[in-house]
């Protein structure tokens, strides 16, 4: 259902993400050039993947609890549940040949490659969670559903340390991501997120 690997990273999108505008601001051309280089150096480096798992949900109180027994507390995540019967994990990454190659930079002191490399690498990383989320709204539009906001481990009362828990019920080992000791996921430009199901008429 879910296919990540056509991601592309957007010029206008990694100037904003610069702090560029792209109608607004004036580049010298040597800066444009630049941009652009590490732009398709990034396109190249990234490998977009992704796993996805979906499972019923009931809700009681702040209690969010899965078909196969996982469970989620959190007023935030239940508030934003409120009618959903099923539930999306979802967790894309690029890999880390553009972080390694942005480390490289850092070595040499080329600040600015480095600086390129790393938005381009964010860009990249939150086409492939959109494209991810836009693939599983056209799969339930057709059964007449619609999808929740996302929502990720590490905002509002739902802790970060859930991550570890969040990626064991959704499965990620076999697209190479770990989380280290602060329960940040590596590679680093990888993004875990839930978004809950529920009827059109609510």
């Amino acid at each position: 259902m879910v296919n990540v690997s056509s991601v592309e990273i957007p010029y206008s999108e990694l100037l904003a993400r610069l702090g560029y505008s792209h109608n607004k601001t004036s580049l010298d051309v040597k800066i444009i050039n630049s941009i652009k280089e590490n732009l398709n150096l990034a396109q190249k480096l990234i490998k977009p993947k992704s796993v996805i798992a979906v499972e019923n949900v009931t809700l009681r109180g702040d209690l969010i609890s899965f078909e196969n027994g996982y469970k989620i507390k959190s007023n935030n995540v239940a508030t934003l549940f409120e009618n959903c019967f099923k539930a999306y994990g979802i967790v894309v990454t690029i890999g880390n040949a553009l972080e390694k190659k942005r480390d490289d930079c850092l070595k040499k002191r080329e600040i600015f490659n480095a600086l390129i490399l790393d938005a381009a690498g964010s860009v990249a990383t939150e086409e492939a969670i959109t494209l991810a989320n836009a693939q599983i709204k056209a799969y339930e539009e057709k059964n007449d559903n619609v999808l929740t906001r996302r929502y990720s481990p590490g905002y509002g009362d739902w802790s970060l340390e859930a991550n570890k828990q969040f990626l064991n019920w959704i499965g990620t080992t076999h697209i190479g991501i770990t989380l280290n000791k602060f329960y940040y996921m590596k590679p680093e430009k990888s993004v875990s997120a839930l978004v809950g199901i529920k009827k059109n008429n609510f």
